[in-house]
């Protein structure tokens, strides 16, 4: 990324050196150029054929995971809470790297004989099968930590001791041949769906989201957002809730979205009197809502619409009005915190001319304007119309720099001849920091997708979806709410160490099924993003919430902290997914305008509600009953109707006027 922000304090935070995962490893001199050249030469094979043709699955997926392998135990050192560890490549990680790569190219360059031998694997393929199930547990480890190697290791001993488990979650054995030849040879395993998403949609959207945030876009849309909201109370962390909207729904990435944009408003959120745990929690809660906000969501939605068969542009419709109401939520829940803390607007000096700001970079919606129409109107594959966006990025940043050249020659800066060599290595490095950036955030979601495949193989080759589907029936005793809290309450304990694609894929696998089994009339779309919602939704809880770290690193703060802060705003709007689960139409299915701007409307009544009652304040601090109250008018938003609707409104104003009485009584001087 070209951007390298000045933190608070003349701090700089070079954002170069940090990928989806947190920061990687820069090396001095040839050997971090050979890290540097493996990195671009993995981005660009994906570049190159996503406009000229993908390979078959087996040959792509294969080539895509081996370069990501290969990274992760590049960029991320065995022990990442040492910095020294981070200037230098010890030789055992370049030989687990060079493993990694070759027990995965191995089923590239034999794939033709391995087609022949499934079910019935040499030698040689059990050993690279093996050796490379191995790694990728421990790229796994690098990059994400314990968890998410340890619950794929739990899944991968499953074959080998069912025949002595109880009968309900049991089976008769595996040999270790048939499991790696069900993980590592056929499609269902390791190079499943999962590998299969990441090697082609999820890519093409990374590489746009880089290229897009290389443009400048990022600094702009920040922009926008102060000049929208700067002027409210608790105004810049309002505007880091819109800007990191805008960059998240584009890049689809939590830890850039928070470097990007938190970069600017994190400090001007402290300069306003936010504290640094505050300040760093609202933009880590509004960076990884971005994986729910089309037009681009996060890489699990991608992997949902190949397990669900739905089409990406269905998900994304659907996924419009849930996601723009828990970025309401998220605001609500800012401007309480702002409220009850006595936060005050930006400086009038700071906020920048709104209709000015806009037009400044109007050309920068355009790469958003081709995205919409390709992937929602047109409604092609998602790479193809993400292929298209990268070429419209790809020409606003050859056209900023034409202007640059034509700026410089008519301002006698420079010659024409070094004005073109200026801009043109300009050129260059943008496109190089683009690839370079998209290589770092992408290998470990690589890693995590290839354990999110282990998971499903062995689900697959056990039957354990069918024995957890009547687990989760008999522990639910067929109740449809139950069901959906414990599955919410599942994943949320799941994010303490999973990355959001192996969370989904897991809950999806196990959960999924049991729902739609219990309730058949539901739309499949709905209990997916559910799952999908409360996967991201505990993707901010330490200790596994990068986000939260970038957005520390960044305040100054405790990264544990800023953390638990930032799933504090998230869960305003907890009860929203059981909102559309039990009311389809939120999600815009069989609905009619006006009755979708209804289901908003009182989707937010109660997000507020329950925002109002985590924070413990409405116009003033909230006694207990008065906390009861609006927490039961949340819980019956959950299934809206004239009644409830009518005696909730009645029971919020009664509230809403105590408390300005209250307010007035011991603290005129407070602002309502």
């Amino acid at each position: 990324m070209s951007i390298e922000p000045v933190l608070g304090d003349g701090v700089e935070l070079d954002i170069t050196k940090l990928s989806d995962e947190g920061r990687v490893r820069v090396p001095p001199g040839a050997l971090g150029w050979l890290v540097f050249v493996v990195g671009l030469g993995w981005s660009f094979f994906h570049f190159y054929t996503l406009g000229f043709g993908l390979l078959t699955s087996v040959l792509q997926r294969s080539a895509h995971l081996a370069g990501g392998l290969a990274l992760c135990f590049l960029y991320f050192p065995h022990n990442r809470k040492k910095s020294e560890n981070y200037d230098s490549i010890p030789w055992y990680d370049i030989l687990l790297a060079v493993l990694g790569f070759v027990s995965i190219f191995y089923v590239f360059y034999f794939y033709r004989d391995l087609a022949g031998r499934v079910g019935a694997p040499i030698t040689m393929d059990l050993w690279m099968g093996g050796i490379a199930t191995v790694l990728i547990l421990v790229a796994a480890y690098r990059a994400f930590g314990l968890a998410l190697p340890i619950v794929a290791l739990v899944f991968l001993i499953y074959p080998f001791v069912g025949q002595y488990l109880p009968h309900l979650i049991g089976h008769r054995g595996y040999r270790l041949t048939r499991v790696i030849n069900e993980l590592y040879i056929t499609n269902s395993g390791i190079f499943g769906i999962p590998v299969g998403v990441s090697s082609t949609f999820v890519f093409a959207f990374v590489l746009f989201g880089s290229f897009f945030q290389t443009s400048g876009a990022a600094t702009y849309i920040v922009k926008i957002a102060f000049a929208m909201l700067g002027r409210f109370r608790g105004g810049p962390a309002k505007a880091a809730v819109l800007a990191s909207g805008f960059m998240g729904s584009i890049a689809g990435s939590s830890v850039a979205n928070t470097v990007v944009t938190g970069s600017i408003t994190i400090p001007t959120m402290k300069d306003t009197g936010f504290d640094a745990e505050v300040a760093g929690g609202v933009e880590t809660a509004a960076s990884t809502n971005g994986q729910f906000l089309p037009p681009v969501m996060g890489a699990a939605a991608f992997i949902m619409a190949e397990f669900t068969g739905i089409p990406y542009w269905e998900i994304a419709l659907a996924a419009v009005l849930p996601a723009v109401i828990s970025y309401a939520g998220l605001l609500g829940m800012v401007h309480l915190q702002a409220a009850k803390t006595g936060m005050k607007p930006m400086p009038r000096e700071q906020i920048p001319p709104f209709f000015a700001t806009l037009f400044k970079g109007v050309f920068y919606w355009i790469p958003i304007g081709v995205l919409i129409y390709y992937l929602l109107i047109v409604r092609l594959t998602p790479f193809t119309a993400g292929y298209f966006a990268i070429l419209t990025v790809l020409a606003i940043i050859v056209a900023k720099r034409t202007v640059a050249l034509v700026l410089d020659l008519r301002a006698g800066r420079a010659s024409l001849t070094a004005a073109l060599i200026e801009q043109a290595r300009g050129l260059w490095k943008d496109f190089l920091n683009g690839l370079d950036s998209s290589a770092k955030s992408m290998c470990g979601i690589a890693v995590a997708c290839a354990c999110a495949g282990i998971i499903v193989g062995v689900v697959t080759l056990t039957g354990m979806g069918m024995r957890m589907t009547l687990l989760f029936s008999v522990i639910a005793q067929d109740n449809l709410f139950v069901l959906l809290l414990g599955s919410a309450i599942l994943s949320i304990i799941l994010g303490l160490g999973l990355p959001t694609t192996a969370k989904y894929a897991v809950m999806a696998t196990l959960v999924a099924p049991a729902i739609l089994t219990l309730e058949p009339t539901l739309p499949v779309v709905a209990v997916h993003l559910f799952i999908l919602y409360y996967a991201i939704l505990a993707d901010d809880t330490p200790p596994v919430g990068v986000a939260a770290y970038a957005a520390a690193a960044i305040a100054h703060s405790d990264p544990i902290k800023t953390g638990l802060m930032g799933f504090k705003f998230d869960l305003g709007a907890f009860f929203l997914p059981f909102m559309f689960v039990y009311n389809p139409a939120f999600l815009l299915i069989d609905t009619t305008w006006h009755g979708a701007v209804l289901m908003a409307a009182t989707a937010l009544f109660g997000i507020y509600c329950f925002s109002a009652v985590i924070q413990r304040w409405l116009v003033t601090r909230l006694a207990l009953w008065e906390s009861a109250v609006l927490l039961a008018i949340s819980i019956a938003m959950v299934w809206p109707n004239l009644l409830s609707d009518v005696l909730s409104a009645a029971a919020f104003i009664a509230v809403y006027l105590f408390q300005r009485h209250k307010a007035r009584r011991d603290a005129p001087a407070v602002a309502v």
